[in-house]
C-alpha cells in the first residue's frame, strides 16, 4: 500500500510540474542520475519520463516531440494538431546521448503553428524539466520525414514515402503496419499511424498529420472553366428562347396572312355569287348520295364528297383512291390528267383534303366539299391553298 501511494505522489508531482512549467523564469539546473537507488534518482522519477533508444539518430527531436506531447496533454488550451513540432525550437541542458541511464534535462521550448496556418510562433514558450532514460534496446527504429504534411488534392498517396528511416538492430527488416485513411479526392485533414513490428513483437510508432488541398490554380482553373460553361449555357438559352419568339412571330403573321386571305375569298365569294350565274347554281346543289361511292362517312368524309361531287356534276365514277392525301399520285397512276391551273369541273387536292372545284375566278376558286366542320361546304378561296392546307395540285375530270 506504500509504494502505491508513493506511485500515486509521484504522478501527480508529474502533472502539478507540468501545469507550473510556463511560469519558470529561469532554467532549473540539470541533475544527471546514474544510479537508481539513490534520492537523487527518486526525485527525478517524479519528472515526466522520456525513454530513448541509443539507437535513435535524432534524440534531440524525439525528447522535442515527447515533452511537446506531455505538454498538451496536461494543458487543455494547447492544440496537438496546431502545432509544428519539426518548427517549434528547443535549447536542451543537461543532456548527454553518449551515456546510459537516466538524466535528469532542463528544455526551453517556443512552439510553432502547423505550416499550413503559418510558419511562426505561436506566441507560447515553456521551461520544462524532465527526466530522459538512454536505454540500449533491440526495439525497430521508426522515423518519419515530418510530423505533418500537406499534398495535393487528386495526387496518389505513398505512405512509405514520408518515413525517413526504418530499421532494426537484428539486420532484419521490422514490419510496418500503415492505418488511417486518406481521402485524396476530398479535402481535409486525416491521420496517419505507422507501426513498426520487429521479430518479437517489440514495436515502435509515429503519428502523421495529413492536409489534403486543392492547389490554387486548380481552384481558379476550374472556377473559370464553371463561368465559361454557364455563359454557354446562358447563351444557349438565349438564342433558343430567340428561335422559339421567331417561330411564334412567324406563326402569328402567317395565321394573320390565312385570316386575310380567307376575308377576301369570302368577300370575293360574295361577288361572285352576284355577278356569276354558274357558281350560284352550284351553290344550289342539292346533297345527294350515291350507294356506288366507294367511302365511308357520308358527307363528314371529304373524300366521299368529292367522289359523290364529281358522280353528281361531272358523271365520273372515280376510282377508290384512299386517303386524301394521296389522290393526286393515284389520279395519276389511274391515267388521270393533272396540273397545279384550277379549272372548273377539276378535284383540288391538299396536303389532307380534297374538294371539288365549281367555279374559277383569278385567283380564286369556288369549292364544294365534304368533311367541312363535320359535314358539306361550300366557299371561295384562294386558287394555290386553304387554311392550314398545302396545294398539291388539280386532277381534270374527263
Amino acid at each position: 500500500m506504500q509504494n502505491k501511494n508513493l506511485k500515486q505522489k509521484r504522478v501527480g508531482i508529474a502533472l502539478a510540474s507540468l501545469a507550473a512549467a510556463a511560469m519558470f523564469a529561469a532554467a532549473v539546473p540539470a541533475t544527471q542520475v546514474f544510479a537508481s537507488d539513490d534520492e537523487t534518482a527518486i526525485q527525478a522519477a517524479d519528472l515526466p519520463l522520456i525513454e530513448v533508444s541509443m539507437q535513435d539518430a535524432a534524440p534531440l527531436e524525439t525528447i522535442k516531440k515527447k515533452i511537446i506531447e506531455l505538454k498538451a496533454e496536461a494543458d487543455e488550451d494547447i492544440d496537438l494538431d496546431a502545432i509544428d513540432i519539426s518548427a517549434s525550437q528547443m535549447d536542451l541542458q543537461g543532456f548527454d546521448r553518449s551515456r546510459t541511464g537516466i538524466q535528469t534535462v532542463t528544455a526551453r521550448l517556443s512552439l510553432s503553428e502547423d505550416s499550413e496556418t503559418a510558419d511562426k510562433s505561436l506566441g507560447y514558450s515553456f521551461i520544462q524539466n524532465a527526466t530522459v532514460q538512454m536505454v540500449k534496446s533491440t526495439a525497430p527504429q521508426l522515423k518519419l520525414k515530418a510530423n505533418a504534411v500537406t499534398v495535393n488534392n487528386g495526387d496518389a498517396w505513398n505512405a512509405s514515402s514520408y518515413i525517413s528511416y526504418i530499421n532494426d538492430d537484428s539486420g532484419i527488416l521490422p514490419a510496418l503496419v500503415v492505418e488511417g485513411n486518406v481521402d485524396m479526392e476530398e479535402d481535409g485533414d486525416y491521420r496517419v499511424t505507422y507501426t513498426a513490428v520487429d521479430t518479437e513483437g517489440k514495436t515502435a510508432t509515429a503519428s502523421l498529420k495529413v492536409s489534403v488541398r486543392t492547389p490554387e490554380e486548380v481552384i481558379k482553373a476550374r472556377e473559370e472553366a464553371e463561368r465559361i460553361a454557364a455563359e454557354e449555357a446562358a447563351a444557349e438559352a438565349e438564342r433558343l428562347a430567340q428561335e422559339q419568339r421567331e417561330k411564334e412571330e412567324a406563326e402569328r403573321r402567317a395565321a394573320e396572312e390565312a385570316a386575310e386571305a380567307e376575308r377576301a375569298a369570302q368577300l370575293a365569294a360574295q361577288a361572285q355569287a352576284e355577278a356569276d350565274p354558274a357558281a350560284a347554281a352550284a351553290s344550289a346543289y342539292a346533297i345527294t348520295g350515291s350507294s356506288d361511292n366507294p367511302y365511308y362517312g357520308g358527307w363528314s368524309n371529304c373524300a366521299y364528297g368529292a367522289w359523290q361531287l364529281a358522280h353528281d356534276l361531272s358523271g365520273v365514277n372515280l376510282p377508290s383512291w384512299g386517303y386524301a392525301g394521296t389522290w393526286l399520285y393515284s389520279a395519276q397512276a389511274s391515267g388521270y390528267a393533272t396540273g397545279y391551273a384550277p379549272a372548273a369541273g377539276s378535284i383540288a387536292v391538299y396536303s389532307g383534303h380534297v374538294a371539288y372545284v365549281s367555279a374559277v375566278n383569278g385567283d380564286q376558286v369556288y369549292i364544294m366539299e365534304g368533311g367541312y366542320n363535320g359535314g358539306y361546304n361550300e366557299r371561295w378561296v384562294s386558287k394555290d391553298y386553304i387554311y392550314g392546307q398545302s396545294l398539291q395540285g388539280y386532277i381534270y375530270l374527263p
